[in-house]
């Protein structure tokens, strides 16, 4: 063999090595950008990630004037599971719900943990008036889940529109103070925040 078939045989290995870690570094970056913001536990979207998604959100209703609904809810009573039943069961509850959530969606939607027991989901495209019956569904389809063949779950939701000019802050204090008052009438059920005050859905 020539010098030169040698030399453009080393030069191929090396190419094709090169290729193959490109590949990984590519697929690693691709893995952390996931991780950093997924939730660990669930696999929803965390925290950080629910922060930026809120102020896309607020650009596209600036700039395009398209709706968007903003979704809190949190598993009534949840400091009753872990401690009766173990943190380990807590932990199943919510990597179950995270999947039932996640069938019950659109592809657009996104959900997020964004404390404990607490979740968002972000509604592209969506109204208020077409928001609280996917609540009320949601809060539904969960109240009749059986967990771990046993266990009784259910949620309270508040919900709130996007306006104009409005905050991330202030879009999600309305959303929770919603989510206040369906804790305070009860719990289980959905409510509606708007400036002029609350919606209940039922």
């Amino acid at each position: 063999m020539s010098l030169s078939l040698i030399l453009l045989a080393v030069l191929a290995g090396v190419v094709a090595a090169a290729a193959v870690t490109i590949r990984q570094l590519v697929d690693r970056l691709r893995t952390l950008e996931r991780q950093a913001i997924t939730d660990a536990l669930t696999g929803a979207f965390n925290r950080r990630h629910f922060n930026q998604c809120l102020h896309m959100a607020i650009e596209r209703r600036t700039r395009f004037g398209e709706p968007a609904c903003l979704v809190l809810f949190d598993l009534d009573r949840f400091k009753e599971i872990n401690d009766g039943l173990g943190h380990l069961a807590g932990d199943a509850v919510l990597k179950g719900l995270v999947v039932l959530v996640g069938r019950s969606v659109r592809t657009l939607d996104l959900l997020f943990r964004i404390g404990g027991e607490e979740f968002a989901l972000l509604l592209p495209n969506t109204s208020l008036r077409g928001a609280l019956p996917f609540a009320e569904q949601l809060r539904a389809l969960i109240a009749a889940w059986r967990p771990l063949d046993r266990l009784s779950i259910s949620i309270s939701v508040g919900v709130s529109e996007l306006r104009r000019g409005q905050s991330a802050l202030d879009w999600i204090a309305t959303a929770d103070r919603a989510l206040y008052e369906a804790k305070r009438a009860g719990r289980n059920r959905v409510v509606g925040g708007t400036p002029k005050g609350m919606t209940r859905s039922a």
